[in-house]
């Protein structure tokens, strides 16, 4: 016979485990149940997160396509020789544009403010139900137009 030390945790915990046979059975089961349970919360918990992550995701989308729409019909409107003429787009929709593969459709539509020669170009643009919409003020009419804001 061989003289263990049962001094360390880790000997005295062996020597339980090669003595009885059935300790061996409960520690695996317990562990198991552990390793499970941690699972399965670590499942729960990661859910909303992800959820969270995809809304942010999709709500960045939708900014940067406004943005972008938004800054071509400007440097198209404010260009020089502009043929654009707002007043004939006034409660009509100027563009209209998707991109199926990401799931993003984007419109600006023009509006005028008053009996002034102020107009609005409000761009929205949605991907997979998260919406953002900026708006161009512009000043101006027959195709000469500054921007305001």
């Amino acid at each position: 016979m061989r003289c263990i030390r049962k001094t360390s945790m880790v000997n005295r915990a062996l020597g339980i485990l090669n003595n009885n046979e059935g300790a061996s059975i409960v520690l695996v089961t317990i562990i198991s149940i552990i390793v499970v349970t941690s699972v399965i919360i670590l499942a729960i918990s990661v859910n909303p997160l992800m959820t969270s992550a995809d809304k942010q995701y999709h709500q960045d989308q939708a900014y940067v396509a406004a943005k972008s729409m938004g800054a071509a019909i400007d440097k198209q409107i404010t260009a020089s020789g502009n043929s654009v003429k707002l007043e004939d787009y006034d409660g009509v929709v100027l563009i209209s544009d998707n991109d199926l593969t990401n799931n993003i459709a984007v419109t600006a539509k023009v509006e005028k403010l008053s009996a002034d020669m102020t107009y609005n170009i409000i761009v929205t643009a949605n991907s997979s139900g998260e919406e953002y919409a900026c708006t161009l003020t512009f000043y101006g009419s027959n195709g000469s137009y500054m921007r305001l804001s």
